[in-house]
């Protein structure tokens, strides 16, 4: 097995390490297969398959600290990342808040998180779903021009061992598929989008998304401008995944948090926001797509309430072993695997799942008098964290719901608001998870939400 050969070069690189006469040492090795087709224009134009691994390297040195990454898994290689690591270490002032390396704790492996078919899949197969979007969405409407995106696999796998005992791995795969459609009549452009994320291959259903990201396309075509201001605003998954994704970076990170940038830091134990609102990342439920058994420091994963009742706490926030010991406080098992640009050292909540309610998108939308229909956001930003203001664009599929009714497509606008205001009231929420990334989440509606201008695309 991989993991069994990451465990082994792992264990190897510690000892090593100690063997130099550090105070502690940590190595976590990582190799990461990721196949990808493309296509534009209703063509594949290109198809890639890389192989990366190497091995993330952390000496302490009393409280001197660094950290190195060696992109290979030779030997030799690793052993000259251990003695660079040990002179920058040697260089680096002492960090006074650095406390411990993380106990080993017992873990157990997540079933089913690996799909050994995903792992195999080929260009070929990948090919014939590729195919299969670019002609559902043709056949859809003779106003669909071109149909883009990207299909994804890869297989991850990963080992952590350190100085104090710690010795864990985790292993998976992940298929995920984007598909963009474009049309076109009479000089106007319509765009529709829609994605699907699994851990295995087979799950993926390429016609469902085409038929979805058309039907939204077509829709678009000849949009309409309407005037900035608050709005009844109904979000699909693919939004609220959005706003989650950002929730978690800026309010719910150990970093943010500390540094007095999260609004959990402000606002623990009141009712921030709906009381429909229950939000737990959990990395060990199977609807999550990240399931894996430990963090990147081998720290078991365990359930962590994030929202309760519409209610943060000091409870709700994530901590690796570093943010957790300038607290007195034990790891979450939040640290990210190190591995290549995904690597950041900020704890974070990877697996969050927003619990369902009971309704339909056509009730929420039969439910709204006058709002808009949101298919997703992009160019996302926050603009004052612990008031967890953000802005960002609508796009691929906004429109005009009137008197329960999507009645037509509106040029994209751009919002600007605190999501404690958006998500304070929340009249539904969607009774149909999807897995989205780091998030696992149903519909929701708003009965507010703030749009301080129009789009010129």
């Amino acid at each position: 097995m991989v993991v069994e050969r990451l465990r082994e070069i792992a264990e190897k690189t510690v000892q090593y390490a100690l063997q130099q006469k550090v105070s502690q040492a940590q190595a976590v090795a990582f190799l990461l297969d990721n196949a990808l087709t493309r296509f534009a224009n209703s063509r594949i134009h290109q198809n890639v398959d890389q192989k990366s691994g190497g091995v993330a390297i952390k000496v302490v040195l009393d409280k001197r600290i660094s950290t190195v990454q060696a992109d290979t898994l030779d030997e030799s290689g690793v052993k000259d990342a251990v003695q660079q690591a040990i002179k920058i270490a040697k260089a680096s002032s002492p960090n006074k808040d650095f406390k411990n390396l993380p106990e080993p704790e017992p873990w157990k492996p997540v079933k089913g998180a690996f799909d050994k078919e995903t792992a195999e899949c080929t260009p070929m197969l990948r090919a014939e779903k590729v195919k299969e979007a670019i002609e559902t969405a043709h056949e859809k409407s003779p106003k669909v021009t071109g149909v883009a995106g990207y299909l994804c696999t890869q297989s991850v796998g990963y080992a952590v061992a350190n100085s104090l005992g710690v010795s864990a791995w985790a292993e998976l795969t992940l298929a995920y598929m984007k598909t963009t459609v474009i049309s076109q009549d009479g000089g106007s452009e319509g765009f529709g989008t829609a994605e699907q994320y699994s851990r295995r291959f087979k799950d993926i259903k390429p016609s469902v998304l085409a038929d979805d990201a058309a039907e939204k396309s077509v829709r678009s075509l000849h949009p309409v401008k309407i005037e900035p201001g608050e709005y009844e605003v109904v979000l699909s998954p693919l939004a609220v995944s959005v706003i989650l994704t950002y929730m978690g970076m800026v309010g719910f990170s150990a970093t943010a948090y500390q540094d007095g940038q999260s609004f959990v830091k402000y606002l623990a134990n009141q009712q921030v926001f709906d009381s429909k609102l229950n939000l737990v990342d959990n990395a060990r439920n199977p609807k999550t797509l990240y399931a894996v058994p430990v963090d990147g420091e081998g720290v078991p994963k365990k359930p962590l309430e994030l929202i309760v009742d519409g209610k943060v706490s000091e409870k709700s926030i994530c901590y690796n072993s570093f943010t957790a010991g300038k607290e007195g406080k034990k790891s979450t098992g939040h640290a990210l695997p190190p591995m290549g640009d995904f690597y950041r050292e900020r704890p974070a909540p990877y697996n969050m799942i927003l619990e369902p309610g009971d309704a339909a998108v056509e009730e929420a939308i039969e439910d709204t008098k006058h709002g808009i229909f949101v298919t997703t956001f992009h160019y996302v930003n926050p603009v004052e964290p612990t008031k967890l203001i953000l802005t960002g664009l609508t796009r691929d599929g906004t429109f005009l719901i009137e008197k329960g009714e999507i009645t037509k497509p509106i040029v994209n606008m751009r919002f600007t608001d605190s999501m404690l205001s958006a998500f304070k009231e929340v009249p539904m929420v969607g009774e149909t998870l999807e897995i989205i990334r780091t998030t696992t989440v149903p519909m929701v509606k708003l009965k507010k939400m703030r749009f301080v201008g129009v789009s010129a695309y």
